[in-house]
């Protein structure tokens, strides 16, 4: 029996199917006891912050504290990191990369006059005219470690905000790594019913990147799908949308003029209310690709690769 060729969703069925908050039941049961250790640890812990020396060894002796303490002072950590570059641009160095809050970490470890340098700028940045003449007063001001700053640490629901805004980036990539899992266990167990081969996150040569999933494999595909989950919006979900649409246009000129069983077919599965919120990049998505699916229309994958591989009948 020939398979019939499913029909693509449109961008409104997508955004209405859309599973705008997925939730991932142990991974809040994870963080929730992370959050509540966190917040006992660091009433004690960080009021050794009120001296040079105690932010100093506070710095050495915990991974996060960088997180923790712009957290506390409500200093933005893409400022932050900023602020940083420019220091090193000011001491002759080469910037070709923003450093992330553990690099800096570990450079300030390794260096007494860095290390030195951040600790001020925390402590009484705000008050330091070399400070004031580079940072706009706007950003400054939060750098002050001083007796309202230390009686926020009374609160344990204050401290347990700034945990969780610490946390939330990492929490952000664990629930995508999750929806991913949840994605490929559907996609997984269809293969298996039809006694499909498929690899995951490999470069994949006609396409010139690295591609979520492969069926059967990443030197003769016949099916891509590329996941993610995104429940912010940023440049990212552009980027992302311009290497769908790079991805595309190979296969395009790779199935030209190619009969329909030996044609490479193209699928994003995309999820979260940042996507949604991203209209464009979306569009641009849904058309670049033969599918655009979500987690509730996953299922149809199984329409897809009876498709692709149990004949086709146009």
């Amino acid at each position: 029996m020939m398979a019939t060729k499913p029909i693509p969703m449109s961008v409104d069925e997508f955004v209405k199917s859309a599973t705008m908050f997925y939730i991932d039941q142990q991974l809040e049961q994870e963080y929730s006891a992370v959050v509540a250790s966190s917040v006992t640890e660091l009433q004690t812990r960080l009021l050794g912050i009120a001296t040079l020396e105690g932010l100093n060894a506070y710095i050495r002796d915990d991974k996060q504290a960088l997180d923790r303490i712009t957290s506390l002072l409500n200093i933005s950590e893409e400022k932050f990191k900023r602020i940083v570059t420019m220091f090193r641009v000011q001491k002759g160095f080469a910037v070709t990369s923003e450093w992330g809050l553990s690099k800096i970490r570990v450079q300030m470890i390794e260096s007494a006059v860095f290390m030195d340098e951040i600790c001020e700028l925390f402590m009484k940045g705000v008050s330091v005219e070399k400070y004031k003449s580079l940072i706009p007063n706007y950003y400054l001001e939060n750098f002050s470690i001083d007796v309202a700053t230390l009686g926020r640490l009374a609160s344990p629901d204050d401290i347990r905000r700034f945990v969780k805004k610490g946390l939330e980036g990492q929490y952000n990539n664990k629930l995508g790594d999750s929806f991913f899992k949840s994605a490929l266990v559907i996609i997984s167990d269809v293969c298996k019913q039809n006694g499909l081969t498929y690899v995951v996150k490999k470069t994949i040569p006609i396409a010139g990147k690295t591609i979520s999933v492969a069926i059967p494999d990443e030197t003769n595909p016949k099916l891509l799908i590329n996941i993610t989950y995104g429940i912010t919006t940023s440049s990212g979900q552009t980027t992302y949308a311009k290497s769908a649409e790079d991805v595309a246009a190979k296969l395009r000129v790779r199935n030209d003029g190619k009969e329909h069983r030996e044609r490479i077919l193209f699928v994003n599965v995309l999820d979260g209310a940042g996507w949604v919120a991203r209209h464009s990049d979306l569009g641009k998505i849904h058309r670049c690709s033969d599918y655009l699916l979500n987690l509730t229309s996953l299922g149809k994958i199984e329409d897809i690769i009876t498709y692709i591989f149990g004949g086709i009948n146009q």
